[in-house]
């Protein structure tokens, strides 16, 4: 059947047609149908690179083509897959953030904002500023001196210490931000 195939440019030029088909509809079963660094779609696309390769072979001449010829045309971009999933595609993967902070432990020390009012036993809810998107997370009053026994609601806040998913934190005013313009005091007029 192969033979068959591969000596008739229609019938290559369906088998191109029937590999991408069968790669985008295996696109949900890459990760449970794999083996190692290849996968049921990789197969398919490596069909479809040996048909295209053997009909450009076949168009320019007919006497060379043979199963052996697909055989090694196969492998040899099976192969070359492989190495682009193991050095290109792999890297890349695990390099790339899933959501939009990395880890929740990158937080502290972080500023964010009391969005429910956090009590000195209950747990509220703050939002985080995390480059382009905000995230809420839950947060109780860190372990403190200073005798704090509520932020209400609106209060900036210092991210101390993350445990358990659970932020803890305390009331923080941003020095640089609350500095406005200074009045001089060499020069006060006095007011009557």
């Amino acid at each position: 059947m192969l033979t068959t195939i591969l000596e008739d440019p229609l019938y290559l030029q369906f088998a191109f047609a029937g590999c991408i088909a069968l790669a985008i509809l295996t696109l949900p079963l890459k990760d449970i149908i794999s083996v190692g660094f290849y996968d049921i779609s990789d197969f398919f696309v490596t069909g479809m690179i040996a048909f295209f390769i053997t009909y450009g072979i076949l168009l320019t001449n007919r006497s060379i083509v043979s199963i052996w010829l697909f055989a090694g045309i196969f492998f040899v971009s099976m192969i070359i897959i492989m190495l682009m999933n193991i050095l290109v595609i792999l890297p890349f993967k695990n390099r790339a953030e899933n959501s939009s902070i990395t880890s929740i432990y990158e937080l502290e020390g972080k500023e964010a904002k009391v969005s429910i009012p956090i009590t000195l036993n209950g747990t509220g809810e703050v939002i985080v500023s995390t480059g382009f998107t905000r995230v809420n997370k839950m947060a109780k009053i860190y372990d403190n001196t200073d005798g704090i026994t509520d932020i209400p609601k609106n209060e900036n806040v210092l991210i101390m210490d993350i445990s358990d998913n659970i932020l803890y934190v305390l009331p923080y005013t941003n020095s640089i931000k609350t500095i406005g313009k200074p009045m001089p005091t060499w020069n006060k007029k006095q007011k009557k």
